[in-house]
């Protein structure tokens, strides 16, 4: 028997604006894939003062916890959709961290405004909403300095819609309809290990991926 195919991919909207899903998505409690996705970027730091660049911050929760990690760093948080901007700026002001963090409104796929010096450049959930990748990646590796780090990590879409389904009931249990819509929306919207290594290799960048849970994968290395 042939193996089954892969399903393909269905792109979903790259930003999200609406203020019903933004307000569903800061509500949702994603705390322990944000502190481990913050832990493994501090373990990427080599200095104790630095600069860092996130793309797609959303509500902001990662770079608030990597402050809390590392004291002396610096973040600038980028996307692209005021309402997930709106909702980074109360939670930034609530912690006391509007020196550490800066805001930015701007398209991941074309940062012209920001110059390359970044000691680490680092994403959550962001590819999967981008229909085309390869401009991301190519500001990822315009951005970051050199020996600087990137650490990327992003859900990886399911063999079929059936275990598309499974995860979403194991990992949304509890969760508003919306909020499991989006999720298992995202699941068809994500990129498999193998099309990710394709992007890095169009986009000049040697970095290693890896799946590291039953829903994500992980990007991570030095330039």
């Amino acid at each position: 028997m042939s193996p089954r195919k892969q399903i393909e991919r269905i792109p979903e909207p790259e930003v999200m604006d609406d203020t019903e899903e933004a307000r569903v998505y800061d509500d949702a409690d994603f705390s322990r894939v944000n502190l481990s996705c913050a832990r493994r970027i501090y373990s990427w730091l080599e200095t104790e003062k630095g600069h860092a660049l996130d793309l797609g911050t959303g509500p902001a929760e990662i770079p608030i916890r990597l402050c809390a990690l590392a004291p002396g760093w610096k973040i600038t948080a980028v996307d692209a959709s005021p309402s997930m901007l709106r909702l980074a700026r109360a939670r930034i002001k609530k912690a006391g961290l509007e020196k550490r963090i800066r805001l930015l409104r701007a398209d991941a796929k074309n940062l012209g405004k920001l110059r390359r010096g970044f000691s680490t450049v680092f994403s959550n959930s962001l590819l999967h909403h981008l229909h085309d990748p390869i401009p991301f990646w190519r500001e990822v590796k315009r951005l970051t300095s050199r020996n600087g780090s990137v650490l990327v990590q992003d859900l990886r879409r399911p063999p079929n819609r059936a275990r598309a389904r499974e995860l979403t009931r194991i990992h949304t249990a509890g969760d508003p309809p919306l909020l499991k819509q989006l999720f298992y929306q995202s699941l068809l919207a994500a990129f498999t290990p193998s099309e990710v290594r394709e992007q890095l290799r169009e986009a000049g960048l040697d970095l290693r991926v890896r799946a590291t849970t039953d829903r994500h994968l992980v990007v991570s290395g030095r330039l």
